[in-house]
């Protein structure tokens, strides 16, 4: 279970270590539209509005929801090891 946990959070943070990526794409295709939208790109583009929604829903989960003022809340909780190793520890 704690393997399963440190990829967890190995792939939380190199989600948001790398987030940066779909922005740019994103603000390239928005902002320089010289080119067709293709539906390869179209879909890539979705792709990456779709990560940058994920990434802002998990920002406001860390802002607001999991708070150390909320923690004992989310004690009793059977995700609880999950929600700690991400929310609660810079590293498991």
């Amino acid at each position: 279970m704690s393997y399963l946990i440190l990829i967890v959070c190995w792939i939380d943070r190199a989600f948001t270590t790398l987030i940066f990526l779909p922005m740019l794409y994103i603000m390239y295709r928005k902002f320089r539209p010289t080119k067709p939208w293709t539906p390869r790109t179209m879909r890539l583009y979705l792709v990456c509005k779709i990560l940058v929604i994920l990434f802002l829903v998990r920002i406001f989960c860390a802002g607001f929801i999991f708070t150390p003022v909320n923690y004992e809340r989310f004690t009793d909780s059977g995700l609880f090891p999950l929600i700690k190793a991400i929310f609660y520890s810079d590293w498991p």
